[in-house]
This record gives C-alpha cells, sequence and structure tokens, in this order.
C-alpha cells in the first residue's frame, strides 16, 4: 500500500484498527469510502480483505453494477444461491455502488434486504462509491415521488448504521 499520499492515510490508519478490532472479535462497522476515480478506494478494502484472508477470514468483494445484472439473469437458475451468499458474506465490499442503473427493484429486492439482513447479524459491511452519501440517496431515489425519496432514505440509514463514513480525495493511480 502506498503511503506517500497523505490523503490516503486517514483511511490506511481506519482499515489497520478496523484489522485489530475484527481480530480481537470486536464488534466493527465497516466503511463507506468516498471519493474520486482511480484513487486506490477499492484496492484499500482489498488489500485489508487480503491481510484478513492469511489469518483465515473470508470476504467477498462484488462489482455491484455486475452483480445486479449477474443476479437478475439467473432469476430462472441460482438466484436464491448467489443472493444467499453475497448476503451472508463474513466481509462484504459492494464496490462502486451508485454506478449502477438504479431501479425499484435493485433498491427494494436486493439492496435492502441484504442491508437488513447484515444489520441484524452485525456483518460488518464496506461500500466503494464515487458518490457522497447524500448524492447515493438522490441516486436512490429513482424519481421525485415521496414513496421513493423514502425509501431511498431508509436505504441510507442502513448503510449508516453498518458504516463509518470518509473520503478519499486522491491522485488517480490506474495509470
Amino acid at each position: 500500500i502506498y503511503t506517500d499520499d497523505k490523503n490516503r492515510l486517514e483511511a490506511i490508519k481506519w482499515l489497520t484498527i478496523f484489522i485489530k478490532k475484527y481480530e480481537n472479535n470486536e464488534k466493527c462497522k465497516g466503511l463507506y469510502l468516498a471519493g474520486n476515480f482511480g484513487c486506490g478506494k477499492t484496492y484499500l478494502v482489498s488489500a485489508m480483505f487480503n491481510e484478513l484472508a492469511k489469518k483465515g477470514v473470508k470476504s467477498v468483494t462484488v462489482y455491484y453494477p455486475e452483480f445486479l445484472r449477474s443476479l437478475k439473469s439467473s432469476f430462472q437458475t441460482n438466484y436464491n444461491e448467489k443472493f444467499d451468499y453475497i448476503k451472508k458474506a463474513p466481509l462484504l465490499l459492494l464496490d462502486d455502488i451508485g454506478a449502477e442503473n438504479c431501479s425499484a427493484w435493485s433498491r427494494d429486492e436486493v439492496l435492502g434486504p441484504i442491508l437488513q439482513y447484515r444489520m441484524e447479524s452485525h456483518l460488518p459491511t464496506f461500500f466503494t462509491s464515487n458518490l457522497t452519501m447524500e448524492d447515493l440517496e438522490s441516486s436512490l431515489a429513482i424519481t421525485t415521488s415521496p414513496a421513493d425519496k423514502v425509501k431511498a432514505r431508509r436505504i441510507i440509514e442502513r448503510i449508516k448504521q453498518l458504516t463509518v463514513t470518509l473520503e478519499l480525495i486522491s491522485k488517480s493511480r490506474r495509470n
């Protein structure tokens, strides 16, 4: 992990503390890591998952827009198996949340139940996004109908219950 950029240090420190707490069986919240493209959000969380994997901790990282496409195409085959695998993972990273084409189905039938289960089960959940929490809420609202706004707010409240929010604004490392 590159530590030459001071903008990354807060996230690195947080993830390091998480590892120690998790290893000590302390209840830990996950992380909502928002920031610009290519700054290493996914890389940092994945590095932490790799460190924990060395100690036998299982984790799942899913590129959220592709997961939704995959889930939708599995209605006739293994939908429940895929859904439960993600929902019940000991550690979960929903990568690039907010990049998907949001629909009522993806919000209410996929994301909502995953978050509800993980919240009730105290399972650490991580998110990376180019959107702030406020921008994600607007994206999840889909329309301007009051019902959609309430449903989006419900999702955001669950994410806040599950996570600590950090922002990572840094130079792109994708060169």
